[in-house]
C-alpha cells in the first residue's frame, strides 16, 4: 500500500469511527462485507440502506479501507451495533443474508462473514467443556475430531488461497496435531449446513485449546503458503474463525491486520 493510500485508509477510517445510528452502522458494515467489484452486491447494497441518507458517503469511506483493515472496522461497528434494540439488529441480520446471498454460490468467505455477524448480535456460543476435558489436540472425542476436520476442509478453500492443491496440503497439516496421517478423516468440504452443524460442536471445544488450535492452523497456513505473509483472503478467513471461536489472535496473524484503535461509543 503506497503512503497516499496509507493516508486515505487513516482519514477514511478516522470518518468511520464516528458513524453512529443504526442505519449508519448498518450501511457501513454491509459495505465492509459486500465485494466491491460485484454488481449484484452493489445492488443488494443500496436496495439495504436506501432509507440511510449517507449510505453512498459512508460507502466511499469503506472503499479506501484496505484488506488488512475491514476486518477491524467490522468487529468495531458489530460490537457498537450490539448496543441497538432488538429490532434493528434483527433488520441488520436480515439484510446482511440478503446482501451475501447476492453472489450465488455464496463465497466461502461470505458465509464466514454471516456466520460471525449472528454470533456478534446475540447468538450464544455452546457451552464449553470442562476446563480438564481433553486439552490436548492429540487427545480429543473423535466426534470432534470429524468436525474440525470439516471446518478445516471448508477453510481450505481460502487457505492458503493458493489453489486446490495448497489446501489439501493445508488441510494435512492443519490436522497433523490432532490426529495421525493414517487416522486423517476424508477430505471432505462441507456445504453450508454441514460447516454450521461443525461449528457447533467445535465452538465448545475448551478454552484453553482455542488458541493452541489457532496457532498450529495458522502455523500450517506459512508452512503452506511459504512465504513471510498469508494472502488477505487466507488471513481474513483464519481471522474469522478465530472470532467464531472467541479465540486470540496468534501475533503471527495479528500483525497481517491494522486494529482501529476506536472506543466502543463514537466520538
Amino acid at each position: 500500500m503506497s503512503s497516499v493510500d496509507h493516508f486515505l485508509q487513516r482519514e477514511a477510517m478516522a470518518r468511520l469511527s464516528h458513524v453512529h445510528g443504526p442505519g449508519e452502522i448498518r450501511a457501513a458494515i454491509l459495505a465492509l462485507v459486500a465485494p466491491p467489484d460485484s454488481v449484484p452486491s452493489f445492488m443488494a447494497w443500496t436496495a439495504e440502506t436506501q432509507g440511510c441518507t449517507n449510505a453512498p458517503l459512508l460507502r466511499e469511506e469503506v472503499m479506501h479501507v484496505g484488506d488488512s483493515a475491514r476486518l477491524p472496522c467490522l468487529e468495531a461497528l458489530l460490537q457498537r451495533m450490539k448496543a441497538s434494540s432488538e429490532d434493528d439488529r434483527r433488520a441488520l441480520l436480515k439484510s446482511m443474508r440478503r446482501l451475501v446471498s447476492a453472489i450465488q454460490p455464496m463465497r466461502p468467505l461470505d458465509r464466514l462473514h454471516w456466520l460471525l455477524v449472528r454470533r456478534r448480535l446475540g447468538e450464544h456460543l455452546p457451552m464449553a467443556a470442562l476446563p480438564d476435558a481433553h486439552n490436548r489436540l492429540d487427545q480429543l472425542p473423535a466426534l470432534m475430531i470429524v468436525r474440525l476436520a470439516s471446518v478445516a476442509a471448508y477453510l481450505s478453500r481460502m487457505v492458503p488461497g493458493l489453489g486446490p492443491e495448497h489446501g489439501l496440503a493445508w488441510y494435512r497439516a492443519a490436522m497433523a496435531p490432532i490426529v495421525s496421517a493414517d487416522s486423517l478423516p476424508p477430505f471432505l468440504v462441507p456445504d453450508g449446513d454441514g460447516l454450521t452443524r461443525a461449528l457447533v460442536e467445535v465452538e465448545a471445544l475448551p478454552l484453553m485449546l482455542r488458541p493452541v488450535l489457532m496457532r498450529a492452523w495458522v502455523e500450517a497456513a506459512f508452512v503452506s503458503v511459504q512465504r513471510a505473509r498469508l494472502l488477505p483472503g487466507a488471513a481474513d478467513a483464519l481471522r474469522l474463525f478465530a472470532g467464531l471461536l472467541e479465540s486470540p489472535l496468534p501475533p503471527e496473524l495479528g500483525r497481517h491486520f491494522v486494529e482501529t484503535g476506536w472506543d466502543d461509543q463514537p466520538t
